[in-house]
């Protein structure tokens, strides 16, 4: 219980600190528009572009309580953030029961769900090491049959953690099974695939009575396969790399987000090396670290899949749990490292997601850069080239455009749809990866779009992935059918566009 009011003390309190500071265009709206297109019963892959549903579905159920504003949303994710803090404390419980450890741990914790709207990710990934512990702690076939449900709960959220449950756990059950022979081993597994199966049951009754929801699915499936990854890869930035162009607390951030990617090779190394010196037999009093380096193993792939601080941020939590209970397997004076490691791996935290952190936008932002606006019936504090694109957005959709005129905003400004409270006219919302050229132009004329919110920017600085690149037919459409509208509040790099001519029949 008191575990449990600290989890949401800490929880709620940070975010009661910073809820309302800063907005995110990209990925942010690609969750808002997910949970307002539930509301409005669309399906998500079938009728828009979208994760796996569970976490909209997370979202917009909390929205009939809180409303459905940003702030609202962000609340949402913090109480899906309460249960992954909440396993963490209870993995770091079985460290040690002192409470400043432990208060230590949980603003560790909270110091990694950042930005809030991913903060899905990590929070499985901490659910995941205390569902191994349970299963080292007592293997019964309750337990399997739990976890297993977890698991396939967790791939309704997100089927990479489906996969990464299955490789991590599958692992861990093998490993507590080998001395008692293959078919211990092949019952536990057995318990626990049915557990999947049922926790996998929302996402089997979609496919069975949703209409075209499997169809729509087997693509995001056979995409993911192919290339790999979800991810658009990016170099690591290592601590070494020269950063002496920034100022200084940027320099200082970044050189400790680059320590973090080591951190995460340096423990899945010596975990490996501190499991085979003490062998199985003294394994058995120490579960937290083999729970951790076992799910910490495919979350590192994710993390070096895109490496920035986003996604550092969902492998991060369970590896500095990892670390934490590797230094615990030492007794004598070495213990007194595990308790000095707790606040230094709070400080290298806190330190890296310096900039996430809404708070830093008061700390490095001066008065005259900062503007309150209304953000569907919140009052949010941001920068004023955001408050600009705000501005601008409302302008076109309340002033300029009629109700029933499509406003198609791109290529990554979906947080803009539920702003103005528009839908899009394309199933795509979030442009990260180029369209089909001719299929994005035939969705654009059969929506008859009207209005147009465009900034071609080059991801990752990226000139290849700049919009006139990879979809020139688009472009040329924009240039043929469409004028440029001057408006006052609109950033240099950006441009509104409306159509000068009638469709054609």
């Amino acid at each position: 219980m008191w575990l449990a009011l600290l989890t949401v003390a800490v929880s709620i309190g940070w975010f009661l600190l910073d809820g309302h500071l800063k907005i995110n265009f990209a990925d942010e709206g690609f969750l808002w528009y997910g949970a307002e297109a539930i509301r409005r019963g669309e399906v998500p892959m079938r009728d828009f572009e979208a994760y796996d549903p569970g976490r909209y579905l997370w979202v917009a159920g909390w929205s009939f309580l809180l409303g459905q504003s940003l702030i609202s949303l962000r609340l949402a994710c913090v109480l899906f953030q309460c249960l992954g803090v909440f396993s963490g404390l209870l993995v770091a419980r079985r460290l040690s029961k002192n409470w400043l450890f432990l208060a230590c741990v949980a603003l560790l914790l909270c110091a990694w769900m950042q930005p809030r709207f991913k903060l899905f990710e990590q929070s499985i990934a901490l659910m995941a090491v205390y569902a191994g512990v349970l299963l080292l702690e007592r293997p019964s076939v309750r337990r399997h049959f739990w976890v297993g449900i977890f698991g396939g709960l967790s791939a309704f959220v997100g089927r990479n953690h489906g996969a990464y449950h299955v490789f991590a756990i599958g692992l861990l059950i093998a490993w507590a099974a080998w001395p008692d022979g293959w078919r211990v081993w092949l019952r536990r597994s057995f318990v626990w695939g049915c557990g999947l199966l049922v926790g996998y049951l929302p996402q089997w009754l979609m496919f069975l009575f949703v209409p075209g929801f499997f169809h729509a699915f087997v693509p995001y499936i056979t995409g993911m396969l192919k290339s790999g990854s979800t991810n658009l890869a990016t170099s690591v930035p290592w601590p070494w790399i020269d950063r002496s162009f920034f100022p200084f607390w940027l320099r200082l951030a970044g050189t400790v987000e680059g320590c973090w990617y080591v951190e995460l090779l340096l423990f899945l190394v010596l975990a490996l090396m501190r499991l085979v010196k003490l062998g199985r037999k003294q394994l058995g009093e120490h579960p937290v670290l083999i729970a951790s380096a076992f799910v910490s193993l495919p979350y590192t792939h994710f993390v070096f899949s895109r490496p920035d601080i986003v996604h550092l941020g969902h492998g991060a939590p369970t590896a500095a749990l990892g670390a934490l209970a590797l230094a615990f397997t030492f007794s004598g004076p070495a213990r007194r490292i595990a308790y000095a490691l707790a606040p230094v791996l709070l400080a290298a935290s806190l330190m890296a997601n310096l900039f996430q952190c809404g708070i830093s936008l008061r700390l490095f932002s001066s008065p005259e850069q900062l503007f309150e606006v209304e953000v569907r019936g919140d009052r949010m504090l941001i920068p004023r080239r955001h408050a600009q694109v705000l501005e601008s957005a409302r302008h076109v959709a309340e002033d300029l455009a009629k109700p029933n005129e499509p406003i198609l905003f791109m290529p990554h400004f979906p947080t803009l749809y539920p702003f103005t409270q528009r839908r899009s006219p394309t199933y795509q919302i979030y442009f990260v990866f180029p369209p089909d050229d001719l299929k994005l132009l035939d969705e654009i004329k059969k929506a008859d779009v009207q209005w147009v919110f465009f900034q071609d920017y080059a991801l990752d600085g990226r000139e290849d992935l700049r919009f006139r690149n990879t979809n020139p037919l688009v472009i040329k459409y924009f240039a043929t059918e469409f004028s440029r509208v001057p408006i006052d509040t609109l950033p240099a790099d950006m441009i509104v566009l409306h159509r000068r001519s009638p469709p054609r029949p």
